[in-house]
Parts: structure tokens; C-alpha cells; sequence
């Protein structure tokens, strides 16, 4: 087996953090352990949603710190045309180039049990069992050639 198409997932994407300053959308969302979007259960009244972070479609949004605990990293792919919001604690981040890997082909090498093992054993090097964001990084993507 050759490993030459397996490369390093940060040089494929780059962190994305764009504030909700204007209160543009108040759709406030947390990622589940199933890997999609779900409406968020946090009592927010009072809170000022201004500090949280907008994902526009073909973002993603992950909750590094949960992955040891949950055993899987909490990721999703937003692909609805209207932002939505999430905690200023998510790691958000998108494809920089899409005609180098696709966003859905991304989702979907997140959503195998494979890479949420390696999940797993980087987050050793954590106390509380999160990944650190460079270990994150560091992960190993299989990027085929796209032909169109």
C-alpha cells in the first residue's frame, strides 16, 4: 500500500473565525457526535451572541476538546445557504482550495471510524482528553486526484 496520497489536513484547509458582531443570525447550533448540526440546547437569554462564531455554508465547525471523552471528534459540515452560529469555543475552519480536495469528500474522510480512532490516540498528549489543534493539523488525509 502507498501512503504518497495521504497529506497533512492543515496544509488543505485554514481556520476560519468571523465573529457575529452584527448579530446577522441568532440560528445558534452545537455539533453533535454523530457529526451534524443540531440546534443548541444552551439557555443563551442574556447572552450576548456577538462573540460567537458564524459558519457559512461549506465550513466546518469541530469541538476538539470533547474527543477523548466522547471518543469520536464532534464535527460538522454546514451546507445550508443561511450562516448559522456556534460556540466561541469550536475550532471552525474551511477547504482552501477546492479543486485540490472537495469539502464533502473532506466530511466524509471525517466520518469514518478510522479517523476518529487517530482522533482519539492524538489526544493522549492532552490531560483532559481534548485534541490539541496542531495534532488536529498534523492528521493524515488521503487527497486523491480530482478529474472532472
Amino acid at each position: 500500500m502507498t501512503h504518497n496520497n495521504y497529506k497533512r489536513l492543515g496544509d488543505y484547509i485554514r481556520q476560519v473565525s468571523v465573529k457575529n458582531v452584527d448579530l446577522s443570525t441568532t440560528d445558534l447550533c452545537g455539533v453533535n457526535y454523530q457529526k451534524y448540526f443540531m440546534p443548541s440546547v444552551a439557555n443563551v437569554v442574556g447572552t450576548d451572541l456577538r462573540g460567537y462564531k458564524v459558519v457559512a455554508k461549506n465550513q466546518f465547525a469541530c469541538n476538539l476538546m470533547h474527543v477523548g471523552r466522547d471518543e469520536c471528534l464532534p464535527i460538522a459540515l454546514h451546507k445550508e445557504e443561511h450562516p448559522i452560529i456556534v460556540s466561541p469555543a469550536y475550532y471552525c475552519f474551511e477547504v482552501k482550495d477546492e479543486s485540490k480536495i472537495l469539502p464533502d469528500y473532506l466530511f466524509l474522510w471525517f466520518k469514518r471510524k478510522e479517523f476518529d480512532r487517530a482522533a482519539c490516540f492524538y489526544t493522549d498528549a492532552d490531560v483532559r482528553q481534548g485534541l490539541i489543534k496542531s495534532s488536529f493539523l498534523d492528521m493524515k488525509v488521503k487527497v486523491p486526484p480530482i478529474k472532472y
